[in-house]
């Protein structure tokens, strides 16, 4: 990749992560049990399009 796509691809990846951990500040043992679950869904879909957008990328993956 290019330092252009390489930039790029990391920016996408810190705004990622950046909503993922946004999402986990809002876990709290004190919410109600629904409350938790929606944020529990949330972060889990987060996490989700952070692996999707890293699946994307052209590396070669070595996990078992």
């Amino acid at each position: 990749m290019t330092h252009i796509e390489t930039s790029r691809v990391n920016e996408v990846i810190g705004i990622n992560i950046g909503r993922v951990q946004e999402a986990a500040r809002q876990l709290s043992a004190a919410l109600e049990l629904e409350q938790l679950e929606e944020r529990i869904a949330d972060l889990e879909k987060t996490i989700a399009e952070l692996k999707e957008g890293l699946a994307a990328l052209p590396y070669k993956r070595t996990l078992a």
